[in-house]
């Protein structure tokens, strides 16, 4: 399977606003759909917004092409956050996702490793990231490739709170 890694494009816009949206009602709607869940999906990832993080040159959104077609992404805050007051600033994932269908296929590391280069370019050497407690594949994944859990934080949506887990690597020379 080749798998290409570049920089998104406008060109991308559609597939890249239903990939995010399938992905995200896949892992987070586990007992279905409510009226928070739809909307926060329909603005957050919707064409327009998609559009924006596309063109932000606060963020770099990178895309995974299988034979022509988009089946991951992954998005890159480019200014330096810090996750807890315990931990210097450094760049901040804040979207991995791949098709479910395209999972456990390397595509994941693929544009992790692709990010990593653009982060080290920045001359940053740690990355952090939040992800749902309740997403094993993920975090499992992710302490794959040695980001280690350093915290909790509440991830607000409406009037509900979803624990995730705060996770930070260092990249290696």
């Amino acid at each position: 399977m080749e798998i290409k890694i570049r920089k998104a494009l406008l060109s991308d816009l559609y597939n890249l606003a239903v990939l995010k949206q399938q992905v995200w009602i896949s892992t987070y709607a586990t007992d279905g759909l409510n009226d928070e869940f739809s909307r926060y999906v329909l603005s957050e990832y919707s064409v327009e917004s998609v559009k924006r993080s596309i063109e932000s040159t606060h963020s770099l959104t990178l895309v995974a092409i299988y034979n022509y077609n988009l089946v991951g992404c992954v998005e890159i805050l480019l200014s330096p956050q810090s996750p807890t007051d315990n931990i210097e600033p450094c760049i901040e994932i804040t979207t991995l996702y791949i098709l479910e269908k395209f999972q456990s296929r390397g595509i994941g590391k693929k544009l992790l490793d692709e990010s990593m280069k653009v982060i080290k370019g920045l001359n940053h050497q740690k990355i952090w990231l939040s992800v749902y407690y309740g997403n094993e594949k993920a975090i499992d994944f992710y302490k794959r490739q040695n980001f280690s859990h350093i915290g909790e934080i509440d991830f607000q949506l409406g009037e509900e709170k979803y624990k995730n887990y705060l996770m930070i690597r260092t990249i290696e020379e």
